[in-house]
């Protein structure tokens, strides 16, 4: 009867170590499964809005550098006197330059205005810069 017992005893044990053996790999293995999309989904989620913050950033930066004194912060121009130069820069919130097409401002931001007192920029800042500038102008003071 000792024996008997001893031996159901030490099956029970037995079959306690194997059981607890076989589930923490498949713990470990849920657990990291659970992990990986979660750590994947932050990093997508990190990296998206970056690239969207990112994609004027350049076009920003020119224009703080090279229009803001006549076109202003908030793109509503006016008359302004730069080294004694009078230059009348256009509101790009009016409704008037809201319908121009963007080949128009392409164009007057590379040739210059210079009846206006605008420089021409072609050759001073890329092309890409130049287009982005359009959609800078477009996203932040016309937006409809």
């Amino acid at each position: 009867m000792k024996v008997l017992k001893f031996c159901l005893v030490l099956s029970v044990i037995a079959l306690f170590v194997f059981a607890c053996s076989e589930n923490k790999p498949a713990n470990s293995n849920t657990t990291a499964t659970t992990n990986k999309p979660a750590a994947n989904a932050n990093t997508t989620a990190t990296t998206q809005p970056t690239a969207a913050v990112d994609e004027l950033a350049s076009a920003k930066k020119i224009y703080s550098e090279k229009c803001v004194k006549c076109h202003k912060e908030d793109g509503t121009g006016g008359v302004t006197e730069i080294d004694g130069t009078k230059i009348k820069a256009p509101n790009f919130t009016s409704d008037r330059l809201k319908k121009e097409v963007d080949s128009e401002f392409i164009e007057t931001i590379e040739k210059g205005a210079t009846d206006d007192g605008m420089p021409a920029f072609k050759g001073k800042i890329s092309d890409q810069d130049i287009k982005d500038l359009v959609k800078l102008i477009r996203r932040d003071f016309q937006k409809q």
